[in-house]
């Protein structure tokens, strides 16, 4: 019996909803993951109950997406999303459909869904209702269109890049007529907003086997309605994110022909993504380029330093200094100081020291010390610091 509290919560849902003389199942990617073995976070229901019917049956609810038949159940365990049995009308942007249609048919709900392992149903009683082959295909590793490929992906192009993720999710094939629909639609992705293929890359990123989903972009044509270069695919083999995304970012910008960041721009990436993704193109680059000085990691968060180094161990560049994560963690550690904030003086000390006017000077000077110090030719004392300040001005500072 499964025991977690979304589970639990959905399998409550079902049980008062059928009391109530409604029929009710968990959908989608929940029970997909289950007969895998895997958890799911979010464990949906639908139902041949209308939006107003599941709202007169629960006592807390949210109308969190109802013009399309949902409604959000407050369960004491974990909220539930609910859905009534529906069909879709066309999909004139390729993306939503221009309307949708309440269906009493289990059946019909189904088989609207993408691709057949994600169109089978859960009874509350844990019966798998499986019209479409998909316990099959999941069991032999195959993605494969629920229906017509190409009218699928007609409906919402979106989902030829969700095959692929899924492909790199699960270590699948994309089966034989969906891969060619997905090719023969390929041209439908200028419809999608950058936003939502953003969030498909994000989870591509930190998947088992991104260079599957590379090679099935570039295979199937993909690549030339979107943006950047997919090449030197091989090179991600021994990629991995954990559950970083903005390392697959990084390591997407460090292949592109001139190690693009601004491609970021494209794909609507977010101001904190791109400052970490142009860090590492930086510090890989300085690394393989010259090697890492005491400025460099100073300058670049420990997180960046090491991204940059395993990036370099990918691509072969390694170079002979550092020699590994370990050497980074103790070289950045034993710096005089980490941040530019632990300097014990300020402008203000070195115009009361000076009697100058503040200036360009200022700024130069500042870094001159922080230099010293992180050389170990100088230490972070203020006394020590004002000795050498009036040293070096006697000196023509």
């Amino acid at each position: 019996m499964i025991k977690q509290n979304a589970w639990e919560a959905a399998f409550d849902v079902i049980s008062l909803l059928e009391e109530n003389g409604y029929e009710a199942v968990i959908v989608g990617g929940a029970v997909r993951d289950s007969l895998r073995g895997h958890p799911a976070n979010d464990v949906d229901v639908a139902t041949n109950a209308v939006p107003e019917e599941v709202k007169a049956v629960f006592i807390h609810t949210a109308d969190v997406g109802i013009s399309h038949g949902t409604v959000l159940v407050i369960h004491p365990l974990s909220p539930v999303e609910v859905t009534t049995y529906r069909t879709e009308g066309t999909y004139q942007d390729h993306r939503r459909p221009d309307e949708v249609h309440f269906v009493s048919s289990l059946a019909e709900d189904l088989k609207r869904r993408d691709f057949t392992i994600n169109a089978m149903a859960m009874s509350g009683n844990q019966e798998i209702i499986d019209l479409f082959g998909g316990k099959e295909d999941l069991q032999n590793g195959v993605i494969r269109a629920v229906g017509e490929p190409i009218e699928r992906f007609k409906e919402d192009a979106l989902r030829m890049l969700r095959a692929i993720r899924f492909s790199a999710q699960l270590g699948f094939q994309i089966e034989d007529s969906t891969f060619e629909g997905i090719s023969k639609q390929a041209k439908d992705l200028h419809f999608i907003a950058k936003e939502r293929i953003k969030a498909e890359f994000d989870k591509i990123f930190v998947s088992e086997h991104p260079e599957k989903a590379m090679q099935n972009i570039k295979q199937s044509g993909l690549d030339e309605f979107l943006p950047g270069e997919y090449i030197q695919i091989g090179s991600w083999e021994n990629f991995e994110a954990g559950m970083e995304s903005w390392k697959g970012w990084a390591f997407f910008c460090l292949l592109q022909p001139q190690q693009d960041v601004k491609i970021m721009h494209t794909f609507k990436c977010s101001n904190n993504e791109k400052k970490i993704v142009k860090d590492i193109i930086e510090a890989y680059q300085s690394l393989i380029s010259q090697g890492w000085t005491k400025r460099h990691y100073f300058e670049f968060d420990l997180e960046v330093l090491k991204t940059a180094y395993v990036f370099a161990d990918y691509l072969e560049n390694i170079p002979t200094q550092p020699k590994s994560v370990e050497e980074i963690e103790q070289n950045k550690a034993n710096l005089a100081i980490q941040k530019k904030t632990d300097l014990v003086v300020s402008g203000h000390d070195l115009i009361k020291w000076s009697g100058k006017k503040g200036g360009s000077w200022l700024k130069e000077t500042l870094e001159k010390i922080l230099t010293e110090i992180l050389e170990n030719r100088l230490s972070n004392d203020q006394q020590h610091i004002k000795e050498w300040f009036l040293s070096e001005r006697d000196s023509g500072i």
